[in-house]
């Protein structure tokens, strides 16, 4: 990879880590923070009401996606990403310094979710426009392998806040967790949001873009011309993208809570059996990636989706009859790691095949942001709620099968032949 290609990369995945990072300290501390911001003697209530504020954030995630969707196609993909670190650092600080219901009642509650939804806006743009410039900057035959960077590094800033989760919970008990443990991370997020504030305003702009301006082909209203001239291509990517989003948070953001919650692992085995799982999540991401070059990135994909048709049910009903054996549940949980890699490696270079350039970031920041709230960020509370009605604890995986079968019918469908 040239050097001057390889620092655009790192700088653009630098910014992305500290973004998940501070957005998925949330979901990680659900449990903490819905006790002491949502407080009832229910502790499915306090956990409803903690990823309810959860997903305020996903659902904040369209006008974000608007606003700098539109940025990033009319003034530049640089302008939005450096824009969108900033609204995650400000929020991620506060709620590390944010007054309980304890000491000052509902006004902490609503507080919360104010600052949830401004993360939210500010992921809405950030995660769309990275995929956006990330991959507009590579070439054709290695666009698969370096747009999955953008995904890879959301992972590992995710893989960032299961760890320091682990690592607190680990280090502290329930009642200093409690008091004062869970806010350092959320602390010194804004450091990280700051590095990479930095580091963003250094790159230089997406070549696609700077053609295409030079081109005159820039228009005023790339968000209408999308749902104008793309609606169906549109719909179909929601799909297609919908399995992303379900795969990850209802194994990664939401499975720590079913095993300490309905399993009743503590939280130190719980996190740390996630964390790992991630390591190989990015693996397989990359290793699917750089497959996607070599064949279709389609055929990859659907490889992956088939994977979880028949094989998510079999696995989670290992998960769930041995509580008491955690290597199994280990190893359960890495083979449905090779289905969420499997998917994620391609998606971000179909997406980006799948528009032309001057409606692109707004394409992306449309079908990313349409999928993450409604299947993503709503999928905790949907399970939660779902085994809390049922008393089942295999809704996980027929939910996230149903989603299997949608997404490979889309997937199927699409066409993805425009160039970056």
């Amino acid at each position: 990879m040239p050097k001057k290609l390889a620092r655009t990369v790192v700088t653009s995945m630098m910014g992305n880590l500290f973004e998940w990072y501070d957005f998925a300290l949330f979901g990680y501390f659900a449990p903490v923070i819905g006790k002491l911001f949502f407080p009832s003697f229910d502790t499915i209530t306090q956990l409803l009401s903690a990823y309810g504020a959860f997903a305020a954030g996903y659902l904040a995630r369209p006008l974000g996606g608007l606003l700098f969707g539109h940025i990033g196609d009319r003034y530049g993909r640089k302008k939005a990403l450096v824009l969108t670190i900033l609204l995650m650092a400000i929020p991620t600080a506060i709620i590390g310094i944010l007054p309980t219901y304890n000491d000052i009642g509902i006004t902490a509650s609503i507080l919360l979710i104010v600052l949830r939804l401004l993360q939210g806006i500010s992921m809405g743009g950030n995660y769309s426009g990275s995929i956006t410039f990330t991959t507009e900057h590579s070439p054709e035959k290695h666009r698969g392998l370096i747009g999955s960077f953008a995904v890879t590094s959301c992972l590992m800033g995710l893989l960032l806040g299961s760890g320091t989760a682990a690592l607190f919970a680990t280090i502290f008990d329930t009642i200093q967790l409690e008091s004062f443990g869970w806010r350092i991370p959320f602390l010194a997020g804004i450091f990280i949001c700051l590095v990479g504030y930095y580091m963003r305003r250094t790159v230089p702009e997406s070549p696609a873009y700077v053609n295409a301006q030079e081109a005159g082909e820039l228009i005023k209203n790339p968000v209408r011309t999308l749902f104008r001239d793309y609606g169906m291509v549109l719909f179909t990517m929601i799909l297609v993208v919908m399995l992303h989003d379900l795969s990850f948070y209802i194994l990664f953001m939401y499975m720590p809570t079913h095993l300490t919650e309905f399993l009743f692992l503590n939280k130190s085995a719980a996190f740390t059996i996630n964390t790992l799982n991630m390591v190989f999540v990015i693996l397989f991401t990359l290793g699917s990636a750089w497959l996607s070059d070599r064949y279709s990135r389609k055929k990859i994909m659907g490889i992956s989706a088939i994977l979880f048709i028949i094989g998510t049910i079999p696995l989670m009903t290992v998960v769930n009859g041995n509580a008491d054996h955690l290597i199994i549940i280990f190893l359960a949980q890495t083979l449905l790691a090779v289905g969420v890699g499997g998917y994620f490696g391609p998606l971000p270079a179909l997406m980006v095949e799948a528009y032309p350039t001057n409606i692109r970031n707004s394409a992306i920041s449309a079908t990313t942001n349409i999928s993450g709230p409604i299947f993503g960020g709503t999928a905790p509370l949907v399970v939660t709620f779902l085994i809390n009605l049922t008393g089942s604890n295999m809704i996980p995986a027929f939910y996230l099968t149903a989603g299997a079968v949608l997404a490979l019918i889309a997937l199927i469908k699409i066409k993805a032949n425009y160039e970056a």
